[in-house]
């Protein structure tokens, strides 16, 4: 977590225009602004590297080959197809570093807490194994998804043997945290994946209609806001901050709601170069907030074009939405879900740099290419 407080020094001492910082020259005033930017990107991925080396060594290869354990390390990254080593699809390993994040602002010790990080990390990918086949589909992270490559019927008992994985990961707190503290970290854990899964249940359920304006946020919420806000959690009860750790989980959680719901948002208004973002969604049809919202008011007009193929009914809805005012309504609604994360980051009285690190997260999040 060392890395990533340095790497926020790198940025900062960039916006903040400083020469020098401990008594010498700061690294773009040495290198120049390109140069340092490239190193503070480097930066950052020694910190996801330390975690995906926790991960090598929970998924070791096995001597002689494991087609089972092949299968879970070419899903994480770890290997190709063929069997050779890969760091292709790492992932950005947020909610892990979230959890590392908040231990270390309330005071714990980041080692400890690192297999608690390592099963909440793992319990979020193995969740992907079964979306991709529920969602039939064939790529993530621009590769072949394991079903595509390895059939479902398989796939499946990888995804089952995965999850077995993250479980063992929590035992790797036995000796350093105390047990009573362990087995909340296993409860909290198991009922966010519960609760993942009824988000994804819900969004099956809603593939052949529309949410409501009440039922959309809640899928959200269930799909990726508690995944987060366990990860957070998490990182406050490996701290030690039993009485923190319910304003930690707010905050994760509502963190994870106003990441969908601007996503949702940048997906019609969005700029085309948003990196990872294009504004297609009205012409894939995705049944996101604006369309969500829009069917509010209009539900059989908005029923009628999501489900009419073709340009001219893609630019009636846009109209549509337009002339209901959508577009300030979704923004405000992502804007209220990280004001919520910001109400619980004040209450957990973070210490320096923490809380400031935090809010450019969040700050981040609802202000990424409105």
């Amino acid at each position: 977590m060392e890395l990533i407080h340095r790497t926020s020094l790198v940025y900062d001492d960039i916006q903040d225009h400083s020469p020098q910082r401990n008594h010498r020259d700061t690294v773009w005033r040495v290198y120049g602004v390109d140069q340092a930017l490239n190193a503070g990107l480097a930066l950052s991925c020694y910190g996801r590297l330390a975690l995906q080396g926790m991960l090598e060594a929970l998924v070791a290869a096995a001597q002689g080959g494991d087609p089972l354990l092949h299968m879970c390390r070419y899903h994480l990254g770890l290997e190709e197809v063929d069997g050779d080593p890969s760091r292709a699809a790492a992932g950005k390993m947020l909610r892990p570093a979230l959890c590392l994040a908040m231990c270390e602002t309330l005071g714990g010790v980041v080692d400890d807490c690192l297999p608690a990080a390592l099963s909440v990390e793992i319990a979020h990918r193995t969740s992907l194994v079964f979306d991709d086949i529920q969602d039939n589909s064939p790529q993530r992270y621009h590769r072949d998804t394991p079903w595509a490559v390895y059939g479902v019927d398989q796939t499946l008992n990888a995804g089952l043997s995965l999850s077995g994985y993250g479980r063992l990961a929590i035992q790797g707190m036995l000796g350093l945290i105390d047990p009573s503290t362990i087995l909340v970290v296993e409860r909290e854990l198991e009922h966010a994946v519960i609760d993942l899964r009824r988000g994804q249940y819900m969004d099956l359920h809603f593939q052949g209609t529309l949410p409501s304006l009440a039922q959309y946020p809640e899928m959200v919420r269930l799909k990726t806001g508690v995944l987060m806000g366990v990860a957070c959690q998490v990182g406050a009860l490996g701290a030690g901050e039993m009485g923190r750790a319910t304003d930690a989980l707010c905050f994760g959680e509502r963190l994870g709601v106003a990441f969908p719901l601007q996503d949702d948002y940048l997906g019609v208004w969005g700029q085309s170069e948003t990196p990872g973002k294009a504004p297609n969604d009205l012409q894939e049809r995705k049944r996101g907030l604006p369309v969500v919202l829009a069917r509010q008011a209009k539900p059989e007009a908005v029923a009628s074009r999501v489900a009419t193929p073709g340009e001219a009914a893609t630019a009636e809805l846009m109209g549509l939405l337009e002339t209901l005012g959508i577009r300030p309504r979704a923004q405000a609604l992502a804007q209220e879900a990280a004001g919520g994360a910001l109400r619980a980051l004040k209450r957990l009285h973070l210490r320096p740099p923490w809380e400031s690190l935090f809010e450019q997260l969040v700050q981040f999040v609802v202000g990424w290419a409105v």
